[in-house]
């Protein structure tokens, strides 16, 4: 069973044409910044929203088709939702709110009860069965959220920011709950996320979205190593660096150039991890072969860590030690020189 959609729907301002599958059992992210589409995308998939061109297909079985005039009912897909907000019915229980999707697709009052009842102690909350919603915690909302989705044997899983309302000391424990349904769902889960760290911990691949085009999509592990994307590239905390390589050198689009180990040929681009970058005070020497002078434009503290923006051909982030900050006299507006070795650095073609 897979999860097919090619469409385009315009969403105020926003061009959104994407392309991608999902298939059984697995679990794909679909990340981006605000506003690049992700929700009115899972609209779609869902029947929220319609498509101004394209398809939808799961398994072959169409959900949406614009040239043969198809549209399947939100309520007649085998579909299952939580929202961001989880819009549970405070007026009704915890068993109700689970029971409700069963209900509505015309399941017998005492067969939903029942396998609502299955669903919440699945997700540990039997105990909650009689509770209304303004009872629960966040995390125990999220979990009604899921076995409400859940409960009608849904082909395809949709999460819309599921962990989002979700203060952060709940968010690590309810992020592993999560993972342990996922891991026993075996249709099609798409998640929305804006935060990293959800997709790397529940995500098989991850589809990105930028102004409602896919700009990257694949495993975790190929958009780590090879982020196509400044916005990509903003998310990992690495810098990346445009420009023309040629043999062990790359002459950037923004002015100066940098040494490579690997030759690369071609429009290229460059991956330097902050950690790779060294502060100095005057013109270093070593086996460093890149050496730029710099001038700090920010800096950003990070737990024991600090972020130091640089200005300069390139202009990239460094990550010293706090230590390092009060050594060098870092401040805005403050020249340094940076170093970066030919081995730190990872080009690729673009």
């Amino acid at each position: 069973m897979t999860l097919t959609v090619s469409c385009r729907t315009v969403v105020g301002p926003l061009d959104l044409d994407v392309s991608f599958e999902v298939a059984r059992g697995e679990v794909v992210a679909l990340i981006g910044p605000n506003g690049a589409g992700k929700t009115s995308l899972l609209r779609v998939v869902a029947g929220l929203r319609g498509v101004e061109e394209g398809r939808v297909s799961l398994d072959g079985d169409v959900l949406v088709d614009s040239s043969e005039g198809m549209f399947v009912a939100p309520e007649a897909r085998p579909v299952g939702t939580v929202f961001q907000d989880y819009l549970l019915f405070p007026h009704l229980s915890v068993l109700e709110n689970v029971a409700f999707g069963l209900r509505s697709r015309g399941i017998g009052r005492r067969e939903a009860r029942t396998i609502a009842s299955a669903w919440i102690e699945r997700v540990g909350l039997a105990s909650y069965a009689a509770a209304k919603p303004t009872e629960l915690s966040g995390g125990q909302s999220q979990r009604v959220a899921l076995a409400r989705a859940l409960a009608v044997d849904p082909d395809v899983l949709l999460l819309d920011e599921p962990l989002a309302a979700l203060d952060a000391a709940t968010r690590a424990a309810t992020r592993r709950d999560l993972r342990s349904h996922l891991e026993r769902f075996d249709g099609a889960t798409l998640l929305v996320t804006h935060d990293p760290l959800d997709a790397l911990a529940l995500a098989d691949r991850v589809v990105v979205l930028e102004a409602g085009q896919v700009t990257q999509a694949g495993t975790i592990g190929e958009v780590v190593a090879r982020p196509r994307t400044p916005y990509v590239a903003e998310l990992l905390g690495v810098n990346l660096l445009r420009g023309e390589g040629s043999g062990h050198e790359v002459r950037l689009d923004g002015g100066g150039t940098v040494a490579v180990a690997d030759p690369v040929e071609g429009p290229a681009l460059v991956l330097i991890r902050p950690r790779s970058v060294t502060l100095h005070h005057d013109r270093p020497e070593g086996s460093a072969r890149n050496r730029w002078r710099s001038t700090v434009d920010s800096l950003d503290l990070m737990g024991d860590r600090v972020r130091v923006r640089l200005s300069g051909e390139p202009c990239v982030v460094a990550e010293v030690t706090t230590g390092a900050v009060g050594e060098l006299g870092l401040v805005e507006g403050a020249e340094v020189w940076a170093t970066v070795k030919a081995t730190d650095v990872t080009a690729y073609p673009s």
